[in-house]
Order: structure tokens, then C-alpha cells, then sequence
């Protein structure tokens, strides 16, 4: 369809299914998805069900910054440098660029790859002229037994109030599609169990930060004459727990307390906490040398970035763009992750091991391959000599004049005195030079 046949689609149906044609427009085969075969399993429903909890995905991506921040950093870097839409029709890639910048399609892509991430499939409602971004959390897939999608549902209450998309009006980009299932999966689940665990751990430290714990204090009860029993041992140490921070310690000379500087439970504590994000950080592919040593991180997260844009462009090309344009591609540009500072360590290293020639650095720099580096024009008779008032043809006649001798007034600007003449020797003079010979002789 070209950009000529836009319209609004009236396809989406509330209460009823769509229209449908099996092996239309693709031919599905014979083989069969056995689960879809056996639909007993899903009892009141009429589509597959989510794989794992959205609910729990998104209440970890809202609640942990850390998590957070994992999720959102690919998907920005993803779409920060921009797209293009290649085509040879001038008109038609003018027409889709300027109705993308409409709808601000930069902030939509964005949100349906976070939404991709977190919950495992992301989806956009396309009605002809616009795009709009659908929970992940109430739409559904169904399909039929040789996996051909039948339509989109989206669950708001009553089966009589639910709707009902047509394949084209969904456009489906899936996170990490696993088996033959109809959605993809959550970044989030396989690291709940970390985050389970760092949030303990977080727990118990700040727990042991806040309050006079016996692990902090050495603490000696009693008397040698008058040993205390388990019950009056434990009354103290809860004595001790129930104190507040900063609050005054008050006992009698039957307790003795000596403060610790620090435990091998507290440096246990940091090395268990350090395994866990590292573990998160591998998991969510932004390894934590991110923040502090971004060269070490690149082998990993430049690659992902690089896999989740091609898997926007993979849906936008194979649902989005067929009905906007015959031809029409929609195409990431290159990402850029590096600094100046990184870019010239690199071609350092291409040009000493022999990857790069120094005229193919130059080239990438803007510069002439060659390094020639073009000559101003001088204009005549330009004063070169730093004189004052003087032309060029001036001092070329004073140089020729002296010959090869540096000139005794460089600037121009001072009169050249003349020599006094040398003064004739007397007797009187010869007299006195003998005279301070001989008394320095004799001396």
C-alpha cells in the first residue's frame, strides 16, 4: 500500500473477531504447536497466556534505580544517532520522514524497546496515520495451531468490552523469541532471584550500620565471683539491640565493652553484595566497568546495542514499513559509543599493528590523505621582516646590500649610530701601562 492509500483503519473490534484467513498471506505448513492443539489447558481463555509475571517485572523496574537505569541505557543508546529511510522515491521518503517526526517516532521506539525488555514482547497500534503504544501488560496473542496469528487481544474487562486487532494494526517486536512461543522473554526474570538477594543484603548491613549490633561491640557480662546465666546474657544483648543510633551506652562494672573497628562479617558482606551486581550487570549485558572504565565494557554492550537495533529495524520492515511504501526501509545510523579521546587510542593502535594506513586515518579525520597541507597565498610585497613602514622590497634590498650577514636593527624602527674614532695613543699612556706592570710585578 503507498502513502497515497493511508486511511484510518476500522478493523479493531470490540466483542467480536476480526477477519481471518488461514495461510493468508504466508503459508504456514502442517507442523502444529502441540500446546495450541491442546487448549484445555487455558481454561476461559481464547489466547496464550504471558510467559511470567509482567506485574512482578514492572514493580521491580519501578522500584530498583539500578535495574533501571540497565533497562534504559541500551534502549537510549539504541536510538539516539538517529534513522534514515532509504528509498529511491525522493517524495515518499520525504512524506514517511515528515510524518515520523510528527508523532515523534524517536520516543515511541525508545518506549516500545524498554517495554520489549522489560516484559518480553513490546507493541505499537499503527491506525493508518499514527503510531501508539500498547500495554505489554493486557494484550495477548492468538494464534492457531500451526502458529499463524488470528488477531491481537487486548484484555480491559468483559470478553464483550475486549478488543480485537488485526495483524497489520500491530506492530510486534519480540526480546530474545524463545522456542515457539507467541512472546518473547523478560530481561527482568532471570535476575529476580538477584534482586531478591541484593535487597537482603542490603537490609542486613544497613541493619547493622543503624543499630548497636553484638557483632560491632566485644562485650564481657558478669563477675569471676558471679557468672551471668543465659537469661540475664540475653536480656543484655537485647538490651543492646534496642538502642537507638547515636544513643549513650549506660552500664554498671559487671559489663565490659570494647568497640570493634570493623568485622569479617561486614567485609564478607561487601565482597557478597560486589558478586551480586556483577552478576546483574553480565545479565542485563552492561558489564559495571561501564561507569568507571567504559574501554572494557564496549566487547559487550557496543554488540547488544548493535543486536537491538537490528531487531527494531527487523519489525519495522517486515509490518511497519510494507504498508507505508513498496520499497521503503527504515535503517539505524552508525552507532557511535566513542569519545575523541577513545577514537584516537584506537587508530594509535590500528596504524602501529598494520590495520589501518596513515592516509586511511587522515581520510576518516577530514584531512588530506596524502597530509600535504595547502599553502596561503602571500600578498605582494607583504612586509615578511617585522620592519616598520617598510615593503617587502625594502628589506630584500637591505638584505642584498649587507649580503649574508644578520642585520643589527631586525625591526627598522632605530637610527644606526656611528662609530666614535679610536683615539690615538700618547706617551702619557705608555708611561702609566708600565708603571701598573711593574707594581703588580713587585706586589
Amino acid at each position: 500500500m503507498g502513502l497515497g492509500d493511508w486511511f484510518r483503519r476500522s478493523f479493531a473490534s470490540v466483542g467480536s473477531n476480526p477477519p481471518f484467513e488461514e495461510d493468508k498471506p504466508l503459508d504456514y505448513g502442517e507442523g502444529v504447536i502441540r500446546r495450541l492443539k491442546l487448549r484445555k489447558q487455558w481454561p476461559g481463555k481464547n489466547y496464550e497466556p504471558h510467559i511470567g509475571d509482567n506485574r512482578t517485572y514492572m514493580n521491580v523496574y519501578l522500584s530498583d534505580p539500578l535495574i533501571r537505569s540497565l533497562i534504559d541505557l541500551p534502549c537510549f543508546y539504541a536510538v539516539k544517532d538517529g534513522y534514515d529511510i532509504v528509498t529511491d522515491d525522493e517524495e515518499e521518503r520525504k512524506k514517511i520522514e515528515e510524518m515520523f517526526v510528527e508523532i515523534n517516532v524517536d520516543m515511541l521506539i525508545y518506549s516500545w524497546l524498554r517495554n520489549a525488555r522489560i516484559f518480553g514482547t513490546g507493541y505499537l497500534e499503527w491506525t493508518g496515520d499514527n503510531l501508539v503504544l500498547r500495554s505489554s501488560q493486557n494484550l495477548y496473542v492468538k494464534r492457531n495451531e500451526h502458529g499463524q496469528i488470528e488477531y491481537y487481544y487486548q484484555e480491559t474487562g468483559d470478553d464483550k468490552e475486549n478488543v480485537r486487532f488485526t495483524e497489520e494494526e500491530i506492530i510486534e517486536l519480540k526480546n530474545n523469541p524463545f522456542d515457539d512461543y507467541a512472546y518473547g522473554l523478560s530481561d527482568i526474570h532471570p535476575i529476580l532471584y538477584l534482586v531478591d538477594l541484593k535487597d537482603y543484603a542490603e537490609r542486613d548491613i544497613a541493619a547493622a550500620l543503624n543499630k548497636y549490633a553484638v557483632s560491632r561491640f566485644d562485650i564481657s557480662a558478669g563477675l569471676p565471683d558471679m557468672p551471668y546465666g543465659p537469661d540475664k546474657i540475653n536480656e543484655i544483648v537485647n538490651a543492646f539491640n534496642s538502642l537507638e543510633p547515636g544513643e549513650d551506652i549506660i552500664h554498671g562494672n559487671d559489663i565490659q565493652i570494647k568497640e570493634l573497628e570493623g568485622t569479617q562479617r561486614a567485609f564478607e558482606y561487601g565482597k557478597y553484595t560486589d558478586d551480586l551486581l556483577d552478576k546483574i550487570h553480565m545479565a542485563l549485558k552492561i558489564p559495571r566497568t561501564m561507569w568507571t572504565n567504559p574501554e572494557q565494557a564496549r566487547p559487550i554492550f557496543e554488540p547488544y546495542v548493535k543486536y537491538l537495533q537490528k531487531a527494531v529495524e527487523s519489525a519495522m520492515n517486515a509490518q511497519l514499513m510494507p504498508q507505508l511504501s513498496e520499497d521503503a526501509r527504515f535503517v539505524f545510523r552508525a552507532l557511535n559509543v566513542e569519545d575523541a579521546f577513545t577514537k584516537a587510542k584506537t587508530d594509535m593502535i590500528y596504524l602501529s599493528e598494520g590495520v589501518l594506513a596513515p592516509q586511511e586515518v587522515r581520510a576518516e579525520r577530514g584531512l588530506d590523505p596524502d597530509g600535504v597541507v595547502p599553502m596561503m597565498e602571500t600578498a605582494e610585497n607583504v612586509n615578511v621582516a617585522g620592519g616598520r613602514n617598510q615593503d617587502k622590497k625594502e628589506e630584500t634590498a637591505r638584505t642584498e646590500k649587507r649580503g649574508n650577514k644578520p642585520s643589527a636593527n631586525k625591526t627598522g624602527d632605530r637610527k644606526t649610530k656611528k662609530k666614535a674614532p679610536a683615539k690615538k695613543k700618547t706617551k702619557s699612556d705608555e708611561d702609566v701601562k708600565s708603571t701598573k706592570k711593574v707594581i703588580v710585578e713587585e706586589v
